[in-house]
């Protein structure tokens, strides 16, 4: 089973969306746990009314802790976290069992990520590489969690998201996690889709700072002082590996708010990977 946890708070239209992404794919096969903070749009009301979320009303200290309680109270053998405003694409969840399964000695896998404009229509595309700490560190995190799948061990061991951080969580956790000796894969397939809403927290170099601060040692110092060097593989990797280009058409089918029945079928001729958010 693959558990996907939810941080929600008065984005009640978009969680419709996310959740019809997550539940459309593998139904017996999949949990989907919602954690909310006391939303006042109707969210608290409409998760009452679906049997098929598992819903954890109650203060929380940010986003992070919202991911931490659904992630310890997660029942599958496969976790990840999915927030209001992003949505699985078409055949993602089969996609990275079937992976997982075939390869026992990986412990989690990124994919990659569709950036869309509040109306669904394409703004850029976001095309990974291998996941390395050292990269993260050198730049920032260049893979997404909204295409992060882990295996449940890695939070039995004890590794969990910082609630004490604002904007770079996810980056904190992962470097840790890739520190630690977990094996990590990066998937060739878009498997998300991330709205621009206005709401999304983006660290940026304050986030990567925030992290790097946190951390600390003198390895991440180490890095960061070579970060030039380390930087030119980076890119050279990524150019190698086609993370700049896209053949077109790009053809994606995403949920809107006012059908939640059945994906609606989208198509792009041509975006760039420049995007800033």
């Amino acid at each position: 089973m693959i558990s996907v946890v939810t941080p929600s708070y008065n984005m009640l239209s978009y969680l419709k969306c996310c959740h019809a992404s997550v539940f459309d794919q593998s139904p017996e096969g999949v949990e989907h746990i919602v954690v909310d903070g006391f939303s006042h749009d109707g969210t608290v009301e409409w998760l009452k009314s679906r049997e098929d979320i598992t819903s954890i009303v109650e203060a929380d200290k940010g986003m992070y802790d919202a991911v931490n309680k659904g992630l310890q109270c997660a029942h599958g053998d496969i976790v990840a976290y999915l927030n209001c405003d992003e949505q699985y694409l078409h055949g993602t969840l089969p996609c990275v069992q079937n992976y997982l399964n075939m390869h026992p000695e990986v412990d989690l896998v990124f994919g990659d990520m569709l950036v869309v404009n509040p109306d669904l229509s394409l703004a850029g595309f976001r095309k990974g590489i291998r996941p390395s700490w050292i990269y993260f560190v050198a730049s920032s995190l260049y893979l997404y969690t909204c295409t992060m799948f882990l295996r449940r061990n890695i939070i039995d061991d004890g590794f969990l998201f910082n609630s004490d951080l604002k904007m770079a969580g996810d980056f904190d956790f992962v470097v840790r996690v890739l520190r630690a000796g977990y094996v990590a894969r990066h998937l060739k397939r878009y498997q998300s889709a991330f709205a621009l809403t206005g709401h999304n927290l983006s660290g940026g170099e304050k986030g990567l700072e925030e992290g790097l601060d946190h951390l600390r040692g003198y390895a991440y110092k180490l890095v960061r002082f070579a970060r030039l060097p380390i930087n030119i593989v980076r890119v050279a990797e990524k150019v190698f590996n086609g993370s700049y280009t896209q053949e077109w058409p790009l053809e994606y089918e995403l949920y809107t708010s006012d059908d939640l029945t059945k994906r609606r079928s989208f198509s792009a001729n041509s975006v760039t990977w420049r995007l800033k958010y």
